[in-house]
């Protein structure tokens, strides 16, 4: 244990009375304060709004059941639909440009396969229309 002389002549320990060496036998060894911090804040803007992604859906709907079962008002929606949920896709608003985009294509090949149809059809009727029969368990 190291002493000091103060200016008035009393002497004085330079070490920590804190310390387990100057720590009575029956008390417990001091133990400094947790600090206490606050929670964090929460970040700004952390809301995220639901992406937009039913035009992009309807588009490939549109774009498949043209085939099966709507037909040409079936690749007018896919074409339109297409275009919106892109241009949403684009804007950040939507996450599924990519079926958009198919449902778009989709449209676009089926209009032109209603064209050819029509046409197709079109033709058949003006050069009259030809022999349209079916023969069944023919002889």
């Amino acid at each position: 244990m190291s002493t000091a002389k103060s200016t008035e002549g009393e002497v004085m320990s330079t070490e920590d009375p804190q310390s387990p060496q100057n720590q009575p036998e029956n008390q417990p060894p001091v133990v400094p304060p947790v600090p206490v911090y606050p929670p964090p804040a929460p970040p700004a803007n952390s809301y995220q709004p639901a992406p937009q992604n039913g035009l992009g859906t309807a588009a490939l709907i549109m774009g498949i059941l043209q085939f099966f079962c709507i037909g040409t008002l079936g690749s007018i929606l896919a074409i339109i639909f297409g275009l919106m949920g892109m241009k949403k896709a684009e804007q950040g608003l939507a996450t599924n440009g990519g079926q958009a985009k198919a449902g778009f294509w989709l449209g676009i090949i089926g209009l032109i396969l209603s064209i050819i149809a029509i046409i197709a059809v079109a033709v058949a009727v003006a050069n009259g229309g030809g022999e349209w029969s079916f023969n069944v368990g023919s002889n």
